[in-house]
């Protein structure tokens, strides 16, 4: 037995050394054979270091820079699922430095996309003064009005699986499963059950989200066995979806479902959330103070929302379900301060 341990442990090693050099030499090999000789390259490779909502957001971005007249435009992600079927973007390409590489050898323009600015020691962000979208234009220099919106594409097909049940809505219980945790956007669980609860008895509800999230009772649950596009299919089909501020939020605005949204108070809604969503926002003092786990008051912008407000914010929603989301539209500013921009 302990000679076919170290021989496994021996192949192992060897393979994890063979992935590892084909990363570092063979797969630029042939990404260089597969982009680097091709004659349209790109004029702007755009990318962001944060998560997979981030990503998300930055298609608010190209679709402002395809109104302009831009072109050749490339997204930089390893969430391809997010991109595909979008004419605003020309190619998406994984992460890596080869293809910064590639765009400054082609005169192309490389843009790493932001919003705020971290502030590590006090563990929060500064507050941005515009909408996430906006500031992220304003990153890449643009000027005017832009759509503050995400987008992703859905074929008739993937809109079609994405119909569960009858009259069906969505719920998240909790954000704490994301790449980058935010304890100040987490709402309770409990009290999202009884939004669950008091909507189960004329809706059927659906639940997505993380295996780790808790699980709603009376819910169909979802959770983890959904890809990205598969939950964006379902958010397209449900009345309404019901969380608290996250990546799921973003996706949802992205095929137009309608959202009820617990800001609390980490956050304004001007500042990352859509007018056409019920956002329930608590203008206590502190807020919106952008902290990220440690709040000095015990959350009270959180404690104020209860789950009596949201079930009536969702019934507010789904009684306008049907209606056209309107878009909300914003100028880009010249100077955003809290990124040290100044044109």
């Amino acid at each position: 037995m302990s000679h076919a341990r170290s021989h496994s442990s021996l192949v192992e090693r060897v393979t994890r050394r063979l992935r590892h050099e084909y990363a570092r030499r063979g797969q630029p090999l042939v990404w260089s054979l597969r982009y680097g000789l091709a004659p349209r390259q790109p004029r702007a490779l755009l990318t962001f270091g944060g998560g997979i909502g981030d990503h998300l957001l930055c298609t608010g971005v190209f679709r402002a820079l395809r109104e302009r007249g831009e072109r050749r435009l490339w997204m930089m992600s390893n969430h391809a699922g997010l991109f595909r079927h979008n004419p605003d973007i020309d190619r998406v390409v994984p992460v890596h430095d080869f293809f910064i590489d590639l765009a400054r050898r082609a005169g192309a323009r490389y843009a790493m996309l932001n919003y705020t600015r971290h502030i590590k020691d006090e563990d929060r962000d500064l507050p941005p003064s515009n909408h996430l979208i906006v500031n992220m234009c304003a990153a890449y220099g643009m000027d005017g009005p832009v759509a503050v919106r995400p987008f992703l594409h859905l074929t008739a097909a993937e809109r079609a699986a994405g119909r569960i049940a009858p009259r069906q809505i969505t719920v998240q219980s909790s954000i704490m499963a994301a790449a980058y945790p935010i304890g100040t956007k987490e709402w309770y669980p409990a009290r999202m059950q009884e939004v669950v609860s008091g909507l189960r008895r004329r809706h059927s509800v659906i639940q997505l989200g993380s295996p780790d999230d808790p699980p709603m009772e009376g819910a169909l649950d979802y959770r983890g066995k959904t890809s990205l596009r598969e939950s964006a299919a379902i958010l397209s089909q449900s009345l309404v979806f019901i969380s608290a501020v996250g990546f799921l939020m973003h996706l949802a605005r992205a095929v137009d479902c309608r959202s009820v949204v617990v800001f609390g108070g980490r956050e304004h809604p001007g500042q990352s959330g859509y007018g056409c969503n019920e956002n329930l926002f608590s203008p206590v003092p502190c807020a919106p103070c952008w902290l990220w786990n440690s709040c000095p008051y015990d959350r009270m912008c959180m404690q104020r929302i209860t789950a009596g407000a949201v079930l009536a914010a969702a019934e507010r929603q789904i009684e306008r379900a049907g209606q056209p989301l309107p878009v909300d539209y914003a100028e880009v500013p010249r100077s955003v301060p809290e990124m040290g921009i100044e044109r």
